[in-house]
Parts: C-alpha cells; sequence; structure tokens
C-alpha cells in the first residue's frame, strides 16, 4: 500500500450487510408477516401475494442482467446510489396502494429494480473487488445481512404492524432508507481498493490469475459447461427454498403453532419464532459455508448445503412437536443459507471478481425464473389444500440439486 491507512475492505462487507439486512428484510421476510391485512385490506388471495414475490423475482432478473453489466464497467457507488433512490419509492408506493394489481405492479418494477441495485447484485460485486483469497469468508460476512433481517425483523416488525397499521410500516422503512442507507452508501463505499492505493486481502503481491482477467463476451459465458452447472444446481436450489421459505409462518399456523409466548416479557407468536430461528440458521450457514468454500472444491459445501436443505423441508413437513419443528427449522435455514454466499464463490472461482456482476447477470436467467415458480406453486398448493405434498416436491427438487451440484469442480484458473 502506499500509505498506512486501514484497509477498508471489511468496511465494504459491513456496509454490504447493512444493504443486504434492509433490502431483503423489506421486500422478503417481512412481506409473509403483511398477508393477513392485505388480505382483508385488498381483497387478496394467498395466490395473489405470493404472485407479487414471484414478479419480483422474474423482473429483478431482467434487470440484473442489465446491471450485472453496467457494474462490471462503472461506479458501484453511483449504481447503489441510484438503486436506493428507486427502491425507497418503490417502499413509499407500497404505502398508498389501493388493489393488489397496483402492489404487483410496483414489485415488479419499482422494488425489483432498485432492490437488487441497492443490495445484493451490487454488493457482491463490491466485495469481489476488494478480496479474492478471502472471498468467501467476506461474501459470507456480508450476506449475513439476508438472514440477520430474517431473525430481527419479524419480532420487531410483527407487534409495529398492530401498533402503527402495515400501511405506515412500509414508510418506516422508506425512511430507514432515505436517512440511514443512502447516506451510508455516500460516505462509506468505495469502488475498488485501487481508488485508494490499497490491494485485495490487504496483500501486496497479488495472484497472476487476478491480474490477468478480462472481461468476457456475453456467448463466452454460455458456451461454458461451468456456467450450467452452477446455473442449473442453484436453480433447484431457489426454486425448492423460496415457496417453503416464503410459506413457514402460514404452515407454521395450520399445524397448530400459533400460540404466543414471553421473551424477556416481549410477546412472541410461536410461528414468528420459528420464521426467526430458520433465518437464524441462515446467518450460521452463512459464515459456516463461507469458510467451507475458501477452503475446499465447491462441489463439497455445496452438496453438504443441499443435504441440510432436504432434511430441514421434510422435517418441517411431518414433525408434530414444536421442538423438532423448530429443530428443522434451524437445519433448513443452514442449508439456504449457503446459498447466495456459494453460488457467488462458485462464479467468483470460476469466472473472476472482473466478470462477476456480468455472470451473476446471466446466470439468474437460468437460476431466477424457477424460484417464482416454486413459490406460486406452493401458494397454489395452499389455496387447494395440498402443501405438505407440494413441501415433499421441494424436498425431492434439492436432492436433484445436490446430484447435479457435485458436479462443480472448478480447476484453479477457468478458461471459458
Amino acid at each position: 500500500m502506499t500509505d498506512a491507512t486501514k484497509f477498508k475492505g471489511w468496511q465494504m462487507v459491513y456496509t454490504g450487510m447493512m444493504m443486504e439486512f434492509s433490502v431483503v428484510g423489506f421486500v422478503f421476510y417481512c412481506f409473509p408477516l403483511m398477508f393477513s391485512e392485505l388480505e382483508k385490506d385488498l381483497g387478496a388471495s394467498q395466490t395473489q401475494l405470493s404472485s407479487a414475490l414471484s414478479l419480483f423475482f422474474i423482473f429483478s432478473t431482467i434487470a440484473s442482467i442489465f446491471l450485472g453489466r453496467i457494474l462490471d464497467k462503472y461506479s458501484i457507488k453511483g449504481i447503489m446510489t441510484l438503486g436506493g433512490i428507486i427502491f425507497s419509492f418503490g417502499l413509499i408506493s407500497i404505502a398508498f396502494v389501493q388493489n393488489t394489481f397496483s402492489l404487483l405492479i410496483i414489485y415488479a418494477t419499482l422494488i425489483a429494480i432498485g432492490g437488487p441495485a441497492l443490495g445484493n447484485l451490487s454488493i457482491t460485486k463490491l466485495v469481489a473487488n476488494w478480496f479474492d483469497a478471502k472471498a468467501g469468508m467476506a461474501l459470507g460476512i456480508a450476506a449475513i445481512g439476508i438472514s440477520f433481517s430474517g431473525v430481527v425483523l419479524p419480532i420487531l416488525v410483527d407487534p409495529l404492524i398492530d401498533l402503527i397499521g402495515w400501511r405506515n410500516v412500509y414508510l418506516v422503512f422508506a425512511s430507514i432508507v432515505i436517512l440511514i442507507l443512502l447516506p451510508t452508501v455516500r460516505a462509506v463505499v468505495i469502488n475498488t481498493p485501487e481508488e485508494i492505493g490499497q490491494k485485495k486481502d490487504n496483500l501486496e503481491f497479488q495472484p497472476s490469475a487476478d491480474l490477468d482477467q478480462k472481461l468476457l463476451k456475453v456467448s463466452d459465458f454460455f458456451k461454458s459447461k461451468i456456467f450450467w452447472i452452477i446455473s442449473l444446481t442453484f436453480a433447484f436450489q431457489f426454486f425448492a427454498m423460496g415457496g417453503v421459505l416464503l410459506h413457514l409462518p402460514l404452515h407454521s399456523e395450520r399445524v397448530g403453532f400459533g400460540e404466543t409466548f414471553s421473551i424477556l416479557s416481549f410477546p412472541i407468536k410461536q410461528y414468528v419464532f420459528a420464521y426467526s430461528l430458520a433465518a437464524f440458521g441462515g446467518v450460521v450457514g452463512k459464515v459456516f459455508f463461507g469458510y467451507l468454500i475458501d477452503k475446499l472444491n465447491p462441489n463439497k459445501p455445496v452438496m453438504i448445503m443441499m443435504l441440510m436443505q432436504s432434511l430441514g423441508i421434510f422435517g418441517i413437513t411431518f414433525s408434530d412437536s414444536f421442538l423438532l419443528f423448530t429443530l428443522f427449522c434451524f437445519v433448513f435455514g443452514l442449508g439456504f443459507g449457503g446459498a447466495m454466499v456459494l453460488m457467488s464463490a462458485c462464479f467468483l472461482k470460476a469466472f473472476g471478481s472482473v466478470n462477476l456482476g456480468s455472470v451473476r447477470g446471466f446466470s439468474g436467467m437460468i437460476v431466477v425464473p424457477l424460484q417464482p415458480v416454486g413459490i406460486f406453486f406452493i401458494g397454489r398448493a395452499f389455496d387447494l389444500n395440498l402443501y405438505l405434498e407440494a413441501f415433499q416436491i421441494m424436498g425431492l427438487v434439492t436432492l436433484i440439486g445436490f446430484i447435479v451440484g457435485s458436479r462443480i469442480i472448478i480447476p484453479k484458473v477457468h478458461s471459458a
């Protein structure tokens, strides 16, 4: 380094954790808690509410194709700022919707564009710009925000909905973005270590493979076998995970886990506790699998992740005691917690940080479309009272991902 300035890479990681916590928490983890209020206020069905997230995943995928390429060429800080403005406007708009159609449109446009620009896609690229040897751990720590939001926000937001109403809750979310997240982006985010005379991992000597990276053509990704193996593996994982996680609180209530108990004089419903415990498993899983991906060939941690997710889904489906149910919620969380970390790390190892935004964006064309299908499938199964059978199917689909993931063998230097 050119000076004795403290390495800034970990500031990027912790900033990323804050963004992930807020974006995923506001869009995903808090949304199921609104279902009963949205059904009464907007006359929405379970299928329609599930469709809101399905549309979000579909259109965020489309947006990410362009965002990923832009992130590889332009300022991450600038894109995050614009994303935060769009995202906050979307949250404000939700607070004033009068019908289900408006809610669906907002999720498919403002939330779908602003979310990835402020959150995961930009954060993944930012962290990869700052880390190589410790990229798995750094990505895992940044992604803790995704699952930690599921631990904290449902417990806080559930009573807040009763206190101030769901519309005002969305205004609170928007205020947090405008008053906290956007100023943090402007003050803290630095696109690359080179901008301030630092280097990746705070290492003076950089790997030659990292220095030789070039921006690949779009066709290079789709010609690459490893691109397809990684993409299909996580397509199966997200297909199975999304629908089960989103409908976990509703399933908990239906099997009789709806009582309220007290923790340190704080009232908490059983289904909220189970939902939060699954998210806490996700927190642990991100760090655990981030560590493993730095030490092992990617196929091994991916296979462990898939087994945990499958075991968790089957356990959630068949458990009839609350203790066992919460245990399997945690195991399920351990599994799905590693997904985003492992997917990003696999692509980083295969294609390098220079291409990470692009390859993540284009892989979304394969990975993400299955997730809204899974969410819609489970939502429809709930309406038909066939959701237990649907949960079992998701457990089997995860095992298919286990088989495909066993083929993720990445050489030290990949050539597409």
